[in-house]
């Protein structure tokens, strides 16, 4: 065990603490601001159906970056990752601002992903390597904090930006909010590498990436071309494991996915973020579509789930201190289903506003006792010299779920407003604040579909109880006695 913990505002870990609150605060507001100003950035740009892909693309191209991070933080250390990611995400938050078509906006969000992936996987890390396994949970709660703040704060001000300088305002914030963070990190965290300098996994990372994006394009449209891609992301996923078994240091040790300790909180994590945040990405879309709702209201919707999310998180952190974090992980999925379940049926009825928003807070209280959770377990089993790689490992799971729940979002969205509106581009004029008369037909067709989405997610979500009940099996008193 490490020395006593003294707090996470202690003078040793005050700097550390406001880093990775200072990249987590970019990410998270990235993420919140965005999916507030789909509806804008769709009456501006047209190309409705490309809609899910500023959301998955980023989030993909995260996933990505996490991978090639953890090794570089291994070898380089945190504070080189941090530079470098903080600057990647300045100039491509520019790039998203100035994007004058819906198909380049797209390509400069996946450029902004990588940058956010960084971010992320510096930030996850810093608190298994500066932190003391009982301040880890306290971490978690108050980077959760931080979502909170965002999840109240990133659409509140999304909404006043959309509303008063356009959608392009959004991404163009990033840049002050990026100086700022630079500001706070740039000399404050671990600048010591904690391993071996090891030459970049190109040919590993290349076989993984082309395997998220099979999987994510399968996933995408519901079409037979999903099968054949189904299909490839197995044999790529082979090709992996040939490779990872033959070299010294692959991008990721098939041990870190497979082995006993790690694959059950994988499988929880992964099934909680895609069935749990999936249902919040078309949100807006829907209550500005289906309900005739102004931008701002529907912009600020998505604190809903965050604030669910957020409070979960400090509740959980008490929680693994009375009781095993395996036992806090099932309690978290029987909410997480039961939560998402609710937001079906509330949509399905055209429930009350009241009714429908508290059905997400239900859903992001689950999302936040399983994600702060695993977390914690996770970092408890792993060796400080491969935490990077171990840490890594597990937030490209957890990114791939974030892309995976918007892309069978938009999948099944999209599919059922195809076949009954005939033209997703129709709801286009659904999305601005004109004044024209709302279409009622329209958005019952719009309405209807995000509810088939919802369902689609619930069955996700409801995976996370087998998961976590394996989890909790698994349990060995050897596997977490690492700090």
């Amino acid at each position: 065990m490490g020395p006593p913990a003294r707090g996470l505002l202690a003078p040793e870990n005050r700097a550390v603490s406001l880093a990775v609150m200072a990249s987590m605060a970019l990410a998270f507001y990235n993420a919140i601001s965005v999916t507030a100003a789909l509806p804008e950035i769709g009456a501006d740009l047209g190309r409705v159906a490309l809609t899910q892909w500023v959301i998955t693309v980023e989030l993909l191209a995260a996933a990505i970056a996490v991978l090639a991070i953890g090794p570089f933080i291994d070898g380089s250390g945190v504070r080189r990752a941090y530079r470098l990611a903080i600057v990647g995400f300045a100039a491509t938050s520019a790039l998203c601002a100035a994007a004058p078509t819906m198909e380049v906006l797209v390509a400069a969000r996946l450029l902004q992903g990588l940058a956010t992936g960084s971010l992320i996987g510096t930030g996850v890390t810093c608190i298994g390597l500066a932190f003391d396994s009982s301040l880890r949970p306290r971490a978690y709660a108050l980077v959760a904090s931080v979502w909170g703040v965002m999840g109240v704060g990133g659409p509140a001000l999304a909404a006043v930006l959309v509303t008063t300088l356009g959608w392009r305002s959004v991404f163009a914030v990033n840049l002050p909010v990026a100086a700022v963070a630079a500001a706070a990190g740039w000399n404050r965290v671990p600048a010591e590498a904690m391993a071996k300098a090891e030459p970049l996994d190109r040919w590993g990372l290349a076989l993984m990436g082309a395997m998220a994006v099979a999987l994510l394009l399968a996933t995408s449209t519901l079409q037979w071309s999903s099968v054949a891609l189904m299909v490839l992301a197995a044999v790529l996923y082979g090709l992996y494991v040939r490779h990872a078994r033959r070299r010294p240091g692959p991008i990721v040790h098939i041990s870190h996915i497979t082995g006993r300790q790690w694959w059950p909180v994988h499988v929880v994590a992964i099934a909680s973020i895609a069935g749990g945040t999936g249902t919040s990405v078309f949100l807006p879309l829907y209550l500005k579509g289906a309900r005739g709702t102004s931008l701002p209201f529907a912009a600020f919707a998505v604190l809903w789930p965050t604030v669910g999310w957020a409070a979960a998180s400090w509740v959980a952190s008490k929680l693994q201190e009375r009781m095993r974090a395996q036992t806090v992980v099932v309690i978290g999925s029987v909410i997480l289903t039961g939560g998402a379940v609710a937001v079906t049926a509330a949509t399905a009825v055209t429930a009350s506003f009241p009714v429908v928003f508290a059905a997400f807070v239900w859903v992001g209280w689950g999302i936040g006792t399983i994600t702060s959770s695993s977390l914690v377990l996770l970092q408890s089993r792993a060796d400080t010299a491969e935490m990077g790689r171990v840490s890594s490992a597990h937030q490209f799971i957890r990114s791939l779920g974030w892309a995976y729940g918007a892309a069978v979002a938009g999948m099944v969205l999209f599919w059922v407003l195809e076949r009954t509106a005939g033209d997703v581009e129709a709801v286009r004029g659904l999305l601005d604040d004109s004044g024209s008369s709302l279409d009622t037909t329209l958005a019952a067709d719009l309405s209807s579909a995000y509810a088939w989405s919802l369902g689609a997610l619930a069955a996700i979500s409801a995976l996370t109880v087998p998961a976590a009940l394996a989890l909790f099996r698994s349990y060995n008193p050897d596997l977490t006695a690492r700090d």
